[in-house]
């Protein structure tokens, strides 16, 4: 079990806003057009890996990734082992550079 894991019970008006966001982020995945990476783990607990595959399936973008880490949790970059951090980095850096150069940075 991740040890960052929040392990105490769940207080109301905290379930009732995650709700809500809840509601008003699925309501807005097809409106997603910027390029983005979604990252998740495959054992998460915390978010269901499903809204993730959603939001790649549903977002309008041209430009979007999906990677879902097998037996990795809810927070990929600081509650997994040292490896798996590594990876999980290394995707997001090559995500990342395969889209940004230093000529457009020029550019701009």
């Amino acid at each position: 079990m991740n040890p960052m894991r929040y392990q105490g019970k769940p207080r109301l008006g905290t379930v009732l806003e995650l709700l809500r966001v809840t509601d008003s982020v699925s309501s807005k995945l097809s409106d997603v057009s910027i390029p983005f990476i979604v990252i998740h783990g495959s054992a998460d607990v915390v978010t269901d890996p499903a809204v993730s595959r959603e939001l790649y399936q549903v977002a309008k973008s041209e430009d979007k990734s999906i990677k879902i880490y097998e037996g990795m949790m809810h927070s990929l970059l600081f509650g997994e082992t040292d490896e798996n951090v590594a990876i999980v980095r290394g995707d997001i850096l090559k995500w990342l550079n395969d889209r940004c150069s230093f000529e457009s940075i020029q550019e701009c």
